[in-house]
């Protein structure tokens, strides 16, 4: 009706079509060599016609096929057999071409060609009709279950119409191309993969080393752009004046929402009823991690190459997929989680089967040993990748040191030295453990409750959690520079600053602060730095709040910018860190912003339960966007300058910068502060 209101009016112009070129077609291999320090992989891909062609439903099938992360050719023979470290596939589709991606990443010792290769068999098995006929429906129906999780989501149904749209679709065309889906045959996708996947594929090797035909330019002198942040266009002044009325928030209520019961043995079970959809998650969730036992990461993460007394290794994940289950173990550093979600008609069976898989699992001393190369390959390939060298391992090191959660590893000889039998043990034991248990879905308490019982054996007492261990945060009493060499153009800097313990009531106004400072396009903190200055390619300020109580805020700044502009770029960084600039219409449009998104967010479904823990961890059992919320319709600058003088000016820095040794100038960080210089060994730990 409102669409209608606004836009029914008006008249339908027909655009003149736009003929693209087209290309050549491939006729060979087109093959390509792509060079730089990160880890080695490969990228295969066919080209097809558009998303508006017939390419687009065959490839669809065709690619979850291969790989649907369960039961797929791909999955089953490269994944869980070990002959790759990783291999996926994905279909990319826009209006005039499409293409269907093959991604694989090699183990220790083999080559991108060797990874080719095998990619390349498994399309030959499609063409040759080498996979189970169940498995088509089996597709078919796992499309249709994510396309229900998709529609949960505004965004997903608001994003369906536009691609419809922009591509040219009919959207009837679009509802209904999973039926039209189910109507092909085995035997279409066979002719169908020997026409279209022949040697016509373009690879694209990725290889670690020096790059050796980078163009360099030299520094343009770049003047300061001054900020009008007071002068406005006039559809600006004319969109403000547009009266529009506001949302009421929904706090939630995490008693009405929440139920709770309890199973035998005094476990607990959350239940939150899905009004939505059929579909069901459940979660067994143990107050044991990676801190009370280093080994059980390593044991849930073995799990998905195992079988059981009953079941192959291929045979679980195949049963897991028929049921439209998905199953998994998560193992944090404080806290695991045992779930299955997936269609509700298939509750109990998933129940059953979870339940044997984590009492009847069984050990294999060769899938272990691949498994180890598995972990001691991924271990040197994290060591080459500049995201998880700097937000990980410096991140972490920057604060705790060289005693981590991060760094605490299982050294390699006794990875290699363990016995598996071990880590099935650990598995089949994490019942033993207290433990509690949260269902979302159709079913009701009491019915879940006694599906549950049916096939969930615990022991009369449980198990004591061991105790965990304990990492100190450092104190940053002087400027301390952190210096890890990478071979790369720019530099990126971490600034990092310590506060007091986790408090709640700092919540509405680091929200504001992180709002109006530090982050998006018209924060204080992206204008000076990068809009007006030019001084990197990004730049933002956050104060954190930790997830536990036991944990410190940290005020956070972050520059990714050319070595030649590191000592501007950090002292305009200091500067504003020091000294806040005030300016009162964005900080007002803050708050507006913040209000808003409190009024049209809708924490809902499973979501309900995860704040809920959230906030248990962080020791308050209600809703806090309230607080925020009201504190927000208050606040005034000076309020936010006082929290700004508090807690964040006058503080003394820890900086870690990743950069090129070569390139940077070394007598600008000791302006900053005193340097130790690192290797990845010592972030690392191996």
């Amino acid at each position: 009706i409102i669409i209608d209101k606004y836009f029914g009016k008006l008249e339908k112009t027909d655009l003149q079509k736009i003929e693209q070129p087209k290309e050549d077609p491939i006729e060979k291999p087109i093959e390509k060599i792509v060079t730089g320090p990160s880890a080695e992989n490969i990228t295969l891909a066919y080209r097809f016609n558009g998303d508006n062609s017939e390419d687009y439903p065959y490839v669809t099938i065709i690619d979850m096929i291969l790989n649907n992360s369960q039961a797929g050719l791909i999955d089953l023979d490269l994944v869980q057999k070990q002959k790759v470290l990783n291999a996926y596939t994905y279909p990319r589709f826009l209006k005039d071409y499409g293409m269907h991606v093959f991604k694989g990443v090699p183990r220790e010792g083999q080559t991108l060609e060797e990874v080719k290769d095998l990619l390349l068999e498994e399309i030959e098995k499609v063409k040759n009709g080498e996979f189970d006929d169940w498995l088509i429906e089996a597709v078919i129906n796992d499309l249709k279950l994510s396309e229900i999780r998709q529609n949960e989501y505004n965004f997903s149904r608001a994003f369906g119409y536009i691609d419809a749209f922009t591509k040219d679709i009919p959207y009837i065309d679009r509802v209904k191309f999973l039926d039209n889906l189910a109507k092909i045959t085995k035997e279409q996708i066979v002719e169908f993969a020997k026409e279209k996947y022949k040697n016509n594929w373009v690879v694209v090797y990725k290889k670690t080393g020096e790059n050796d035909k980078l163009v360099k330019v030299e520094k343009p002198e770049i003047t300061p752009v001054p900020i009008n942040r007071s002068e406005h266009s006039k559809f600006y002044e004319k969109f403000q004046h547009e009266k529009t009325k506001s949302l009421e928030p929904v706090f939630i209520d995490f008693e009405e929402k929440i139920s709770t019961d309890y199973l035998g043995n005094d476990v607990e079970i959350k239940y939150i009823q899905n009004e939505n959809n059929k579909l069901f998650t459940l979660q067994y969730i143990i107050e044991m991690g990676k801190n009370h036992n280093i080994n059980l990461p390593l044991a849930v993460n073995y799990l998905p190459y195992l079988g059981t007394d009953k079941y192959t290794p291929s045979e679980l994940q195949q049963e897991l997929f028929k049921l439209g289950i998905t199953l998994d173990v998560y193992a944090g550093n404080r806290r695991s989680y045992i779930y299955i979600t997936g269609l509700e008609s298939s509750l109990e069976p998933g129940i059953k089967l979870m339940e044997h898989v984590l009492s009847a699992v069984k050990p294999d001393k060769e899938a272990y040993d691949e498994y180890v190369k598995g972990v001691l390959k991924e271990r040197m390939n994290a060591k080459l990748n500049k995201s998880t060298i700097l937000y990980q391992a410096m991140f972490n090191y920057g604060i705790y040191g060289e005693n981590s959660a991060f760094s605490n590893i299982i050294p390699e000889e006794e990875l290699i030295a363990m016995d598996p039998e071990d880590l099935t043990t650990l598995i089949r034991e994490l019942y033993s453990y207290k433990h509690k248990v949260f269902y979302y879905g159709n079913l009701s308490l009491s019915d879940v409750k006694s599906i549950i019982e049916k096939y969930h054996k615990t022991t009369k007492e449980f198990k004591e959690i061991p105790k965990p261990a304990i990492y100190t945060e450092r104190e940053i009493s002087e400027n301390k520079v952190y210096f890890v060499n990478y071979d790369m153009v720019q530099a990126n800097i971490i600034m990092m600053s310590k506060d007091e313990k986790l408090n709640m009531s700092l919540f509405p106004a680091a929200t504001l602060f992180n709002e109006y400072f530090g982050s998006g396009l018209s924060s204080i903190v992206f204008q000076e730095i990068r809009e007006s200055r030019a001084l990197a390619y990004t730049a933002y300020a956050n104060f954190s709040f930790p997830r536990y109580k036991d944990q410190s805020h940290f005020s956070y700044a972050f520059v990714g910018t050319q070595t030649d502009k590191l000592k501007t770029a950090t002292d305009a960084m200091l500067e504003l860190m020091n000294n806040m600039p005030h300016a009162e219409k964005q900080f007002n449009l803050a708050k507006e912003s913040i209000i808003k998104k409190i009024e049209t967010e809708r924490i809902t479904k499973e979501a309900i339960y995860s704040t809920y823990i959230r906030n248990l961890d962080r020791g308050i059992n209600y809703d806090n966007r309230k607080d925020v919320y009201e504190a927000m319709k208050i606040m005034t600058m000076d309020d936010l300058d006082k929290f700004f003088r508090q807690h964040i000016a006058g503080k003394n820095y820890t900086f870690l910068v990743l950069g090129n040794r070569n390139t940077l100038d070394m007598n600008i960080l000791k302006q900053l502060g005193q340097i130790h210089e690192l290797e990845l060994e010592d972030i690392f730990n191996y």
